[in-house]
């Protein structure tokens, strides 16, 4: 069987990146490139799922206040097929 696996790729870090510095309360400097990655693992894992790259900023963390969420355009995405047994 073949499935396609995606993942985060560095334009999908920048974007990570960007939504960060906008709606965090500790800004985009405070993240760090595994930090980044971590919540690029976030989005990869919506993905495993079946649902869209998205990840989200917690109420509390946010500088709205209120919960925001992100989806990783699908530039930010690199897809591959790969074969797996059943």
């Amino acid at each position: 069987m073949k499935v396609t696996q995606y993942s985060v790729n560095e334009a999908g870090l920048n974007e990570i990146k960007e939504f960060l510095a906008a709606n965090h309360k500790k800004g985009g400097d405070h993240f760090t490139r595994e930090m980044l990655q971590a919540w690029a693992a976030d989005a990869e894992f919506q993905l495993s799922e079946g649902n869209p790259a998205t990840i989200e900023i917690r109420s509390f963390d946010s500088v709205s206040g209120a919960t925001v969420e992100y989806r990783i355009s699908a530039e930010g995405l690199d897809s591959e097929i790969i074969e797996i047994e059943e």
